[in-house]
């Protein structure tokens, strides 16, 4: 019975010691990603990799044999055979390093900014293009990057250099670049906006390709060009409270309309009128102004008429024409006198122009009664010659032809 009891505490020692060993070869703190290692006293014992390296464990004892096998992105190592006569294991490893793992964010590239110098761009003009690109991603760097600058519509910004693309290396996670690029606008467009069309191809760390694109809006303005005829007035000449008509026509000689266009008389001169309105004067085209002036006070300088117009964002422009014209006094009707006779000093009325004004006319009497007698002697005395050449006697006596 002892030798019974004996026997059976020595085989659960033994096995327990067993036990122990083989804990302490294959424990879990020895494979931090793989499956644990499943030991055997005779038989295999086998392990698993996990996503870094697999390693396997050796075989119990005995003729058992050990194996094990890993996967994922790494390699797996076979484990020893056993000390008990085990084969060694076998284990084997498979992944692609250059896949991109499942779950990881596109890097991204923004269009930040952008600004033109100058800020408002004419027809015909150079401006700088600046814009800044900011990589969104804060793990991944993007490189190898090419930015193209384009314009549709019939091409309206031409690159200054040439080149309408820039290179640039690499922008890190989370930071931004600033880049410039030089344009020359036609002269030929029309005063509006225009679109610039930004494409962006870039890669990240590992060279996968990406791209992306922007559009900003640039826009043009056209230079305002307008002049007038030369003004005519009609007459030229006027007496203060007299009127006067003023012609000219204002040209538009730029490629953009004239809006709310107006002449009108400036403040502070010696002639008045009526404001013109005109309107809205399209490019290549005039409005005439007929305009009636009225003279108020005596001036021999020149009158200025101003020409106001607006653009297409209402900034006003004034033009200043001097128009000849000569005001000048009003005349003053003369006085005739009145009825009443005037009074001298003492009181009386003058007698002076009654008395030179009867001398003359008794002057007047006498003169004439000299003139008939004297026509009429001279009548008698050719009909006394008409007589005596006849040869016969008188008529009437001498005397009585005398008396």
């Amino acid at each position: 019975m002892k030798r019974f009891v004996s026997s059976v505490m020595t085989v659960v020692m033994a096995f327990c010691l067993t036990g122990l060993a083989l804990d302490a070869q294959a424990s879990p703190g020895d494979l931090p990603r793989g499956d644990q290692v499943v030991p055997s006293e005779n038989g295999a014992g086998s392990g698993g990799g996990g996503d870094g390296t697999g390693t396997a464990r050796d075989g119990g004892n005995g003729l058992g044999t050990g194996s094990g096998s890993g996967t994922g992105i790494g390699t797996g190592t076979g484990g020893n055979g056993g000390p008990g006569g085990g084969e060694p294991g076998t284990g084997s490893g498979s992944g692609d390093p250059g896949a991109v793992v499942p779950g990881l964010s596109t890097p991204r590239l923004m269009l930040s900014g952008f600004t033109t110098a100058p800020e408002v761009v004419g027809a015909g003009q150079d401006f700088t293009a600046s814009f800044t690109l900011r990589n969104t991603s804060k793990r991944t760097r993007v490189q190898n990057i090419k930015v193209t600058m384009s314009s549709g519509e019939g091409a309206a910004f031409l690159p200054s250099n040439g080149s309408s693309s820039i290179f640039i290396e690499r922008i890190s996670a989370g930071d931004d670049s600033i880049q410039t690029m030089a344009f020359h606008s036609l002269p030929s467009l029309e005063e509006r906006p225009y679109q610039l069309t930004m494409s962006v191809e870039y890669e990240d760390a590992v060279a996968n390709a990406y791209q992306s694109q922007e559009t900003v809006s640039v826009p043009v303005k056209q230079t305002i060009r307008a002049d007038t005829s030369a003004p005519q007035v009609m007459p030229e000449m006027i007496q203060v409270g007299q009127d006067a008509s003023v012609t000219f026509n204002i040209h538009n000689q730029g490629k953009t309309k004239l809006f709310n266009a107006k002449a009108v008389i400036k403040d502070g001169q010696p002639v008045t009128g009526e404001e013109i309105y005109i309107g809205t004067i399209e490019p290549g085209s005039s409005g005439a102004v007929d305009m009636l002036i009225r003279a108020e006070a005596e001036s021999t300088e020149p009158m200025v008429v101003d020409v106001t117009y607006e653009d297409v964002d209402g900034q006003v422009t004034t033009l200043s024409k001097e128009v000849p014209l000569s005001v000048m006094p009003m005349e003053v009707p003369e006085e005739f006198p009145t009825d009443e006779m005037p009074m001298d000093e003492g009181g009386g009325f003058g007698m002076v122009p009654w008395i030179i004004g009867l001398v003359l006319l008794l002057l007047l009497i006498l003169v004439i009664a000299l003139v008939r007698r004297s026509r009429r002697r001279g009548r008698d005395r050719d009909d006394m010659e008409s007589l005596s050449m006849i040869g016969g006697d008188p008529l009437m006596p001498a005397d009585d032809l005398r008396g």
